[in-house]
């Protein structure tokens, strides 16, 4: 099974220290960010691409030559004229459009392997999800449990404002039909999910055991005390 990893974002909230190098190969512990990300990684996994801005290709190769990564990896470069997760996929879409599914993850999150394999045992589309205290630029969802499907996608309410809701990690899996879904914008970027959302009749979701989300320095600051870096 193939795995897509998007590292092409720009890290704004994490400068300085994404002045230089992008968000997944800053050092946590002395380890870069993508390389929790490939051990992390269920071992039906074989091959890997990264989507990158082609300015950090020499880092990201030295990344694949200095660390044990043990899988084919591949490295594509997202137009730089293009913002969003959408268009960062799209970067890959030669190498698994004709896949029945494979996995996506962010560049700047980090899971357990046990909820990865789990994640790829259910039918795709599929989304991990974890529940948080989000800020209203953020979308939660309706949850069928019964089904255990996505029932929506939708805004906070004001009663959810201060209240831990469902929340979309940076992992899923997806299908070669996500291929032909027109983009969804929020903005001038174009989204995975709104996309997904937009268009496919079901998603299923797995409640994920742990999950860092490295979004701000604070985030980080955190992720250094987290049990989950001992992978």
């Amino acid at each position: 099974m193939k795995a897509v990893i998007l590292c092409a974002g720009n890290g704004e909230r994490l400068k300085p220290l994404t002045e230089h190098a992008p968000k997944p190969l800053i050092l946590l512990k002395e380890k870069p960010l993508l390389s929790y990300i490939f051990s992390s990684l269920p071992e039906g996994i074989d091959e890997v691409f990264l989507v990158v801005r082609e300015k950090y290709e020499d880092l990201f190769n030295h990344f694949v030559k200095d660390n044990p990564v043990n899988k084919k990896v591949t490295i594509v470069f997202q137009d730089p004229t293009t913002q969003g997760t959408y268009y960062a996929l799209m970067a890959a879409k030669d190498y698994v459009s004709n896949e029945d599914r494979f996995l996506v993850l962010n560049g700047d999150d980090i899971f357990l392997k046990e909820d990865l394999e789990k994640l790829l045992l259910l039918k795709s589309p599929s989304y991990g999800l974890s529940y948080k205290k989000l800020s209203v630029r953020y979308r939660t969802c309706d949850l069928d449990t019964l089904n255990q499907e996505i029932a929506s996608f939708r805004l906070l309410t004001e009663e959810e404002k201060d209240t831990p809701v469902p929340c979309f990690s940076g992992a899923y899996t997806l299908t070669h039909e996500f291929f032909s879904y027109e983009p969804v914008y929020v903005g001038d970027e174009a989204g995975i999910p709104h996309t997904l959302f937009g268009t496919a009749s079901s998603v299923k979701y797995l409640l994920l055991r742990e999950w860092i989300q490295i979004n701000t320095l604070e985030d980080l600051s955190i992720a250094e005390r987290s049990p989950l870096l001992l992978i």
